[in-house]
């Protein structure tokens, strides 16, 4: 039995880039069960692409291929990695997207905005530098098609990730995504990590770490109102909740609050208590 593909990317679905990954997995291991975690990451856009991918460990099968692509330095001296964590396996760019992949510990001694961390474990990922298992056409700009989509799809076949290159002491890793202690004040601070189709704005803090009472401001605008879902809310205020994947969001009762409240992702946030 194959192991089945998770794709995550910021390609978008406009052009033919995540099919091509998927037609290429499927030429190397016939009949491999393709899934798509998401391919709308905002493009560049490393640290949400990461989040994505570490509020998805929950669900995914122990035995996943997990192959992220948001590689703004594709082409460059940076690496392409295979990390495995437990039974999973991720494919992707060294550049902090594959952060989730890595023990608690490890992301503890990373710099905010990434840096290379010296791993617990040296064979846990290795920089692949074996192109036999790549697409024998190699284009400057396409390594989610050229490297990722076939070395995963390898992976997902049974082979031994050793054998696709050289064990790596370092990687770049991202910390875990959660709100900063404010210096000086008490307020937890962090940022729009993402906004979902329906315009509620998903922050990098952490449910666990609210004050019992408390107040958002983002975008200029104080949130006091907290409630538990969205119906129970008016429709012309925007209020807080506790998004599924564990963390603060801001929202409006059938309406966009980035539109509502002119906020785009990377707004700072700051939650106080009241």
């Amino acid at each position: 039995m194959t192991r089945p593909i998770f794709l995550l990317t910021d390609f978008g679905t406009r052009d033919s880039f995540a099919g091509q990954m998927r037609a290429v997995m499927a030429s190397v291991t016939p009949g491999v069960a393709i899934h798509d975690l998401t391919h709308e990451v905002e493009p560049f856009a490393i640290d949400e692409g990461a989040w994505q991918l570490e509020i998805a460990l929950g669900v995914l099968p122990e035995d996943a291929v997990v192959c992220a692509v948001v590689d703004p330095g594709v082409g460059t001296g940076r690496r392409p990695l295979c990390v495995r964590d437990g039974g999973r396996t991720f494919v992707g760019p060294d550049n902090g997207l594959l952060s989730a992949a890595f023990a608690e510990a490890t992301r503890e001694r990373a710099m905010p905005g990434g840096s290379v961390v010296r791993l617990e474990h040296t064979d846990q990922a290795i920089e692949l530098c074996s192109p036999q298992y790549w697409a024998q056409n190699l284009s400057a700009t396409f390594h989610g098609r050229d490297i990722f989509a076939p070395v995963a799809a390898h992976v997902a076949d049974g082979i031994d990730p050793r054998l696709l290159g050289t064990p790596l002491s370092e990687a770049v890793v991202l910390p875990a995504c959660c709100g900063q202690p404010a210096k000086g004040a008490r307020e937890i601070h962090g940022y729009v990590v993402h906004i979902d189709r329906f315009g509620n704005l998903i922050t990098t803090v952490k449910a666990t770490q609210l004050f019992p009472e408390f107040e958002l401001r983002v975008g200029g605008t104080i949130v006091d109102r907290h409630v538990r879902t969205f119906a129970n809310a008016p429709a012309d205020a925007p209020f807080c909740y506790l998004d599924s994947s564990g963390y603060v969001a801001v929202a409006m009762n059938r309406a966009s609050a980035a539109d509502a409240l002119h906020v785009r992702r990377g707004e700072p946030v700051a939650v106080a208590p009241r």
